[in-house]
């Protein structure tokens, strides 16, 4: 009898024992993640209240209008940073590690836009939108987790 024998692709969990898990990342990594997310939402966001913005005519009133635009987009973009820190983050990675992922993003926001006009103003304003609204998505994401 002509038998093929085949190998296995993925692990079964009796054949894996749970010995080789990887282990669970520190709390400063999911800052990480939280702030490149944050960026990640943000970046699009901003380019599209700016691009609204410009279409809209009036050079103050599209100025004013994409500042607010883009501060939503920032907030928006927050707690969705936030969240994903809240939600998938490993235990004891909470509310604190996406408020500080907030913070890392509006404080690398404010140096890349340094030396531009209204830095100074615009990048504490960054700061003040970012950290408290990252902080409510961590919540929301703590509130969604299993377990």
């Amino acid at each position: 009898m002509d038998t093929k024998r085949r190998l296995p692709v993925l692990k079964t969990p009796t054949e894996g024992g749970g010995d080789d898990e990887a282990p669970e990342r520190p709390p400063w990594q999911w800052v990480g993640f939280g702030a490149v997310a944050i960026f990640a939402v943000w970046l699009p966001l901003a380019f599209l209240a700016a691009l609204a913005a410009t279409r809209l005519g009036g050079v103050e009133a599209s100025l004013v209008l994409a500042l607010t635009v883009s501060m939503s987009s920032l907030a928006l973009a927050a707690v969705a940073g936030g969240f994903l820190v809240g939600r998938w983050g490993t235990a004891g990675v909470g509310v604190r590690e996406a408020a500080l992922a907030g913070l890392s993003a509006g404080l690398i926001a404010a140096v890349l836009a340094w030396g531009g006009p209204g830095a100074g103003a615009g990048g504490l304003v960054t700061v003040v939108v970012a950290v408290p609204f990252a902080a409510l998505g961590g919540w929301l994401g703590l509130r969604r987790r299993r377990g």
